[in-house]
């Protein structure tokens, strides 16, 4: 049995995901450009549209996958999961919290599945990091890091309208930095408070290239995000760090807790843990009636810390993530 799921925005490796997953069956996709939506499903098979709420009506989907700016992302998932199809939505949820909670509402409503692409929760070593932190095998937890030193032309920023826009796409945290920043709350166990900086240095865009940030977590800890998008060379400088009074984490380095240190090459591949991976996760979710690997309403924290971020770098001040609602104007 297989679930029947159309790629909405042509991202080719969406469709290779699914036609390569055990339980999915790539089926159709749909783009605003009609030659775009030609020219893939040229590449991958299947019917193509340019219009997603006729693609699910006609082509009988179980459910989509969403690939669009980030911005149109909860108007086609609402769309899609009022229409009963469930959805996998690439990251970030959307750029507002009250559009990503009416995307959670909506998935409880109808009862079908909401899953964000955040892969990098599924690579084994950051799991077996996870379950260390949360059994105090590390200690009391007293640092958690992260930086993501990416470097990005102005040639990209002008490629699409959309890109380094506030509506539509964010800055080098909502749309780089959004992977680590979601896995660090994840590892950490969840963000208290931000105190953030940021600034648009290099390039001519509304949203920061450059943001800098002190971070309280719920776990009595304290860290820092680092981001920026003005760094040559600088894509793969990017990663987590966390510190306990027993142990800590470094990714592709060591795990090192109470009783040792651990070795990280005898976990099992990463692999499973990249986008191909939740893809399939997503498909397997919907044939077995279960939750997927990333819920809507866990891919919704990172979106969160990020709109903190811009409150407290608006106002100049500590924001509490608990007050983020009543701050949106700021955001």
């Amino acid at each position: 049995m297989s679930a029947r799921i159309g790629v909405i925005g042509c991202k080719g490796n969406h469709a290779e995901g699914i036609i390569d997953s055990v339980h999915g069956e790539y089926v159709a996709c749909a783009d605003l450009d009609g030659e775009t939506a030609r020219t893939f499903a040229d590449e991958y098979g299947g019917a193509w549209y340019t219009d997603h709420q006729t693609m699910i009506a006609e082509a009988d989907l179980d459910g989509v996958t969403i690939a669009t700016p980030s911005g149109t992302h909860a108007d086609l998932a609402i769309d899609a999961m009022e229409a009963g199809a469930h959805v996998l939505c690439e990251k970030p949820l959307d750029v507002y919290i009250d559009r990503v909670d009416e995307m959670v509402e909506t998935a409880t409503r109808e009862d079908v599945i909401l899953a964000g692409i955040f892969q990098r929760r599924g690579i084994p070593a950051h799991q077996r990091a996870r379950e260390a932190i949360q059994a105090g095998e590390l200690g009391q937890p007293v640092l958690g890091d992260v930086r993501i030193k990416w470097y990005r032309t102005d040639e990209y920023y002008a490629a699409a309208d959309w890109k380094g826009t506030r509506a539509l796409d964010g800055g080098c945290m909502m749309n780089q930095g959004i992977h680590e920043i979601d896995l660090l709350q994840w590892l950490m166990g969840g963000i208290e408070s931000v105190y953030a900086y940021t600034d648009t240095i290099c390039h001519d865009i509304e949203m920061e290239d450059v943001g800098v940030v002190a971070v309280a977590f719920e776990n009595g800890a304290y860290g820092t995000i680092e981001a920026t998008t003005c760094a040559p060379d600088g894509r793969g400088r990017s990663g987590v760090e966390i510190d306990g009074t027993e142990g800590s984490y470094v990714p592709g380095d060591q795990l090192v807790t109470a009783d040792g240190e651990i070795d990280l090459d005898d976990l099992p591949d990463p692999d499973p843990g990249a986008r191909n991976g939740q893809l399939a996760d997503f498909a397997a979710a919907i044939i077995e009636g279960r939750e997927p690997m990333v819920p809507g309403h866990e891919a919704r924290n990172a979106v969160e810390v990020v709109l903190a971020c811009y409150a407290s770098a608006t106002l100049d001040r500590r924001v509490e993530l608990a007050e983020l609602r009543d701050l949106q104007e700021h955001t």
